[in-house]
């Protein structure tokens, strides 16, 4: 089992190199193929008529076609630089034997749309947080839709993550959030390549007492018949919610990657995210695998 088709969506953003490296360190692990995927906006769908409020509509849609433009030009060259950089082979078919390949797809549409198109056919799908709170807001809403629309694992990186850092999240300890939910359970099998050859792997068990739910126990015996030698913890003691003790303990561990569902408070619209998630995607500072 191993992760051979890599997407990673890009921005424009400063974080746009954050996903690529962390993309290259687990498709050279994998001897996986990278697809960076960047969505050209349609500035006649995405800008609102504002006509009514005396601004011409030629100026607005002016305006985001330039910002569109802007940012596909940055996501190109945010590419091309760390093609050069990282000396990675460009392709876009599979080889009998291939190392690590990549390539960049410019797609014209809405980012959502786009997500669910290509996010169903990958493995897994990379994007990084960025620190500016505007920004974070487009990569969070992307989150959601390649959880929700394209049913896919999502990796998430700060976008700070340095080259040691990408090196614990591959071969370091590791924490899962366990509480015995479905969505649990899909984000640790989907996450076994990334669990195995590890010195430590801490399951913390964040349930609570519901009848019928395997222990976390039960989890750690499962994870040893995939050679995967794990232990139980609880979160660490103190105030705050489930996220924030998750994270603390993440570091009490040095853990180098986090592993947990995705969960959402409503059946009808995936906008509406639970609290623990939400809180990853805005605070997180390890990478976090998640699956709904």
């Amino acid at each position: 089992m191993s992760f051979k088709h890599i997407l990673v969506p890009l921005f424009g953003l400063d974080s746009d190199r954050a996903a690529l490296d962390a993309a290259l360190a687990v498709a050279r692990a994998h001897q996986a193929h990278i697809q960076a995927l960047h969505a050209v906006a349609d500035p006649l769908k995405t800008t609102p008529l504002m006509v009514d409020v005396g601004v011409a509509i030629a100026e607005v849609v002016a305006a985001a076609e330039r910002h569109a433009e802007a940012r596909s030009s940055q996501a190109k060259v945010a590419f091309d630089t760390w093609v050069h950089a990282s000396k990675v082979a460009l392709g876009d078919r599979p080889e009998p034997h291939p190392a690590a390949t990549a390539e960049f797809r410019a797609e014209k549409g809405q980012e959502s749309e786009l997500l669910a198109r290509f996010g169903r056919l990958t493995d897994l799908i990379i994007m990084a947080r960025p620190k500016s709170e505007q920004a974070l807001d487009l990569v969070a809403v992307a989150v959601e839709d390649a959880l929700f629309s394209a049913g896919r694992p999502v990796l998430l990186i700060p976008a700070d993550c340095t080259e040691a850092r990408l090196d614990a999240m591959l071969t370091g300890p590791a924490i899962i959030s366990w509480n015995g939910s479905i969505e649990a359970i899909r984000s640790i099998s989907a996450a076994l390549p990334l669990l195995q050859k590890r010195p430590r792997v801490r399951v913390i068990n964040v349930q609570d007492s519901h009848a019928g739910v395997q222990s976390a126990a039960d989890l750690v015996h499962y994870l040893a018949w995939h050679g995967i030698a794990a232990s139980v913890g609880e979160t660490a003691e103190g105030g705050g919610s489930i996220a924030e003790k998750l994270l603390v303990s993440a570091r009490e561990t040095e853990a180098g990657l986090l592993v947990m569902g995705a969960y959402t408070h409503s059946r009808l619209k995936h906008l509406v995210l639970g609290g623990v998630t939400s809180h990853m995607i805005d605070a997180a500072t390890i990478p976090v695998f998640m699956t709904h």
